[in-house]
């Protein structure tokens, strides 16, 4: 039976200092682009948003913990976030723990699961408890309509703002898992439910379009070729003069700035870090000129502290997507394609 849990706005703080969580307003860009100053900062920000937080996020450290078995495999950090994600994932499979606001939620235990699936992946050629007993809760807690109907929409995007980017997470991590362990029969059929979900429902915004064309990768049924050929040319679109992507570009009505304002149309770390790794993903070469031109862009971009900042899609001040950009931007940077 399916176990009931309640989903609550996710934990937005207020700011515990600069690098703890959100980061700061503007740019102060580095002199020198570096792969390896980026490393640090997104470990730095992983380890205080686990100690200061003791979560696992979208926006923050779990995009970081797929990461990192691709930018730094030989860092402690790759245990240590492993470590924490199964730890907190268990407590609450087990009953250990309660849950308590987005601690424990249905967004928090699923999307876990998935970070912890590409970890996997990332890191060898088996499938950790953890990660196992997490897939099964999952399926479990997956509605009739073929998605997480629980899934937080509470207008941060583009992570908690529809529906579908729980499916399209974890058809992306299994995807990938798939590939490097046996996964199960109860697996697959929950793939073909998240499949069948996405068929039923139009996306609603490029973003969404991106990561099924990303899942598609993995699941070619996932989407049709003819739609796949067009948001390709709709992504290729969207770009700008300078190589990059706005954030007002990937988006789509949920995504509503506090007060009304709009979505911002000059280039960003994040919506241009995110393309250019789904393209490469999706079977975009390097040495392609929109590559390039989006790798020269994020490498001019990367700030003194070493990270990428975005400002957040829906409130100034709670820039917590800057840790996603970080993550995607050195992926997409790193030799490992």
């Amino acid at each position: 039976m399916k176990k009931a849990l309640i989903a609550l706005p996710f934990l937005f703080l207020p700011l515990l200092g600069e690098m703890a969580d959100g980061g700061s307003v503007g740019e102060s860009r580095a002199e020198d682009y570096s792969f390896m100053a980026g490393v640090d900062f997104l470990t730095k920000a992983s380890e205080s948003w686990r100690n200061r937080r003791k979560c696992v996020t979208c926006h923050t450290n779990g995009w970081g913990l797929a990461a990192q078995p691709l930018i730094a495999p030989k860092s402690a950090e790759v245990g240590i976030g492993r470590r924490f994600a199964q730890g907190y994932l268990m407590r609450f499979l087990t009953g250990e723990a309660k849950p308590r606001g987005q601690h424990g939620s249905v967004t928090g235990l699923v999307a876990t699961t998935a970070f912890l699936a590409l970890s996997d992946a990332r890191t060898g050629s088996s499938v950790h408890e953890a990660t196992r007993r997490g897939l099964d809760h999952a399926w479990d807690l997956l509605d009739e309509s073929g998605t997480w109907e629980d899934w937080l929409q509470c207008n941060w995007p583009p992570f908690e703002s529809d529906a579908e980017y729980g499916p399209t997470l974890m058809l992306v991590a299994l995807g990938e898992l798939k590939a490097a362990a046996k996964i199960t029969a109860a697996d697959r059929r929950g793939v073909q439910r998240l499949i069948n979900y996405l068929k039923k429902n139009e996306p609603m915004s490029l973003h969404a379009k991106a990561m099924r064309l990303w899942a598609a990768s993995h699941w070619s049924k996932a989407v049709r070729s003819k739609d796949r050929r067009v948001w390709q040319k709709e992504l290729l679109a969207a770009r700008g003069k300078d190589g990059g992507w706005s954030m007002a570009s990937l988006s789509g009505p949920a995504w509503k700035r506090d007060g009304g304002k709009a979505q911002t149309k000059t280039s960003e770390a994040y919506p241009t870090a995110f393309c250019i790794y789904v393209l490469l993903q999706t079977g975009m070469k390097q040495t392609d000129e929109v590559a390039q031109d989006g790798l020269r862009w994020l490498r001019e971009h990367q700030r003194k502290e070493g990270d990428w900042y975005t400002r957040s899609p829906r409130r100034s001040g709670k820039d917590y997507i800057s840790r996603a950009a970080t993550a995607f931007a050195l992926m997409a940077l790193s030799d490992k394609q």
